[in-house]
Parts: C-alpha cells; sequence; structure tokens
C-alpha cells in the first residue's frame, strides 16, 4: 500500500479562519478518495497579531518546525501577506535534509519565501493556489 502523502501548513503572511482548514480537508478528502492526502494545519496560522498570523518569530518557528518535519513531504503556505517577507531570511537558514526534500507551494506575497528557497538551491518550489483560495470557490 502506497505511504499518505502529508502535506504540512504555516501562515507566513496572513491569517486564515479554522473553517477555511476545515473546508481544505473536507475538499481533499472529497476530491481525493482513497488517495487523500493528510493535511495538517500548525495552530500558528489562527494566531492573530494585526495583519499577520502571529508575530515575526512565531510565523519563522512555524515555518522552521514545519520544514525540519521529515514526517512531512510538503509545505503548503496557508495565504499570502506581506508579513512573510519580513521571515524569509530568518525561517530559512539553516534548514537541513530534510527541509530540501519536501515541496514548497505558495503564491502572491509568499513569493519572497519561496524566491528565498530558490535562491538556497532547494529544488521543489512551486507558484500555486493556497488554502484561503477554497474561500474564492462558489463565488463567495
Amino acid at each position: 500500500m502506497a505511504k499518505r502523502v502529508r502535506i504540512g501548513v504555516v501562515a507566513p503572511g496572513a491569517p486564515i479562519e479554522p473553517a477555511v482548514a476545515e473546508r481544505v480537508k473536507l475538499f481533499a478528502a472529497d476530491s481525493f478518495l482513497d488517495q487523500a492526502p493528510e493535511i495538517v494545519f500548525h495552530p500558528q496560522c489562527f494566531y492573530a497579531d494585526g495583519p499577520f498570523a502571529g508575530d515575526d518569530g512565531a510565523r519563522a518557528a512555524a515555518f522552521i518546525a514545519f520544514a525540519k518535519d521529515p514526517t512531512l513531504d510538503a509545505l503548503w503556505f496557508a495565504r499570502g501577506g506581506h508579513g512573510s517577507c519580513r521571515m524569509a531570511e530568518a525561517g530559512i537558514e539553516g534548514l537541513g535534509e530534510a527541509a530540501r526534500a519536501k515541496t514548497y507551494l505558495g503564491c502572491g506575497d509568499t513569493g519572497a519565501l519561496l524566491g528565498g528557497l530558490y535562491k538556497h538551491q532547494f529544488p521543489h518550489i512551486a507558484h500555486g493556489p493556497m488554502p484561503s483560495d477554497i474561500t474564492l470557490a462558489g463565488g463567495e
């Protein structure tokens, strides 16, 4: 039996609501059925510090923890927000092999973080939809 893909989600910029996380998990389960990935939202995704998902340190710590977690296959950025550029350099320094093996997905303002990963020669980087984009479906 194939290993179930595990995707970690962090919010390097703006927060998301817990209801968004639940909708994303349900969408994955309904769309992929037996091969649905396990999507793990870091609690930091729901923090609020002004327009950001926690202060710079909390956002960097969540990113580093999930990037270094060898049980996660990918890291998905929950939402854009200019806060990601405020922690990008600190978040990338010192990441090891478990972080290099992951795929990273995001777009918008998380491009600062994706660009930093690219600069440090991380091989699996993609621009694409984020969990917050589920709110765009169905005319919401």
